[in-house]
């Protein structure tokens, strides 16, 4: 049996070497990230909006169940 055959010529962990360099760049343009900031919030609201909306019944929706109660109350007891 022959010993471990390298079949790659990537470098092992302990080999590496690391080293972190400065990039400079221009002053970022606040104009712009702000409108971004405030249209990402404005976009993220009217999501939460519409999902909140989407849960609650409308503003036109009757209970059917609480329809025939009233019907029923109005109406007076049935007789046979």
């Amino acid at each position: 049996m022959g010993g471990y055959v390298k079949k790659t010529d990537r470098r092992r962990y302990e080999d590496r070497s690391f080293s972190v360099r400065a990039v400079h760049r221009d002053q970022a343009d606040l104009h712009k990230l702000a409108e971004v900031l405030i249209r990402l919030t404005l976009q993220e609201t009217g999501r939460s909006r519409a999902d909140r909306r989407a849960s609650e019944p409308p503003e036109t929706y009757r209970d059917p169940a609480a329809a025939l109660r009233s019907a029923a109350s109005v109406a007076g007891p049935l007789v046979e």
